[in-house]
């Protein structure tokens, strides 16, 4: 990545849909991704909150295939349309409705636990998510991400983007 990159660490726990995401931009960041199981029958919700503002939320379908995320404005967009197929077997893109433009995150060999997003069709990467653990002044991180950019709804894109696609490489769809 080229300039100076601002830096995001995961904390609680381990699990995509469920983590703390903590650092700072041109401003303080933090989103929480808490995901609530309930009966078999309904749907699983994963509710992202940005401080106590809920700015999203990822309606599971039953058996936690891909249902809908639904953005605070109302919203509605297939989960599957933030995890299109990719350029390559190891990557995923979506079209950011932020600015129209599309990014694909790839994932890293030979660590497959980490991913990179690039901006389409120049090949920029932009950002960089690596695992590790760390103490940080907000505790124990298990994760990084490194981003170039401050637009707030497409970094919600990206981690949003980011969390489907490494509860994919964890469990399968």
């Amino acid at each position: 990545m080229g300039e100076q990159p601002y830096d995001l660490f995961f904390t609680g726990k381990d699990d995509p849909r469920s983590c703390a995401i903590i650092g700072e931009d041109i401003k303080p960041v933090f989103y929480s991704f808490e995901t609530f199981d309930r009966d078999l029958t309904l749907n699983t919700r994963t509710m992202v909150t940005r401080g106590k503002d809920v700015i999203a939320s990822l309606e599971w379908s039953p058996g936690n295939h891909l249902g809908m995320v639904v953005f605070s404005n109302a919203r509605r967009v297939p989960m599957s349309h933030l995890i299109l197929p990719g350029s390559t077997n190891n990557a995923r893109n979506f079209v950011s409705s932020s600015d129209g433009r599309r990014y694909e995150w790839r994932r890293c060999y030979p660590d497959t636990t980490a991913y990179d997003l690039f901006l389409l069709p120049n090949n920029a990467q932009i950002a960089a998510f690596r695992r590790m653990n760390t103490q940080t002044v907000v505790g124990p991180s298990h994760a990084l991400l490194q981003y170039q950019f401050t637009n707030d709804h497409l970094l919600l894109e990206a981690l949003l983007s980011l969390c489907l696609f490494r509860w994919i490489d964890r469990h399968g769809m």
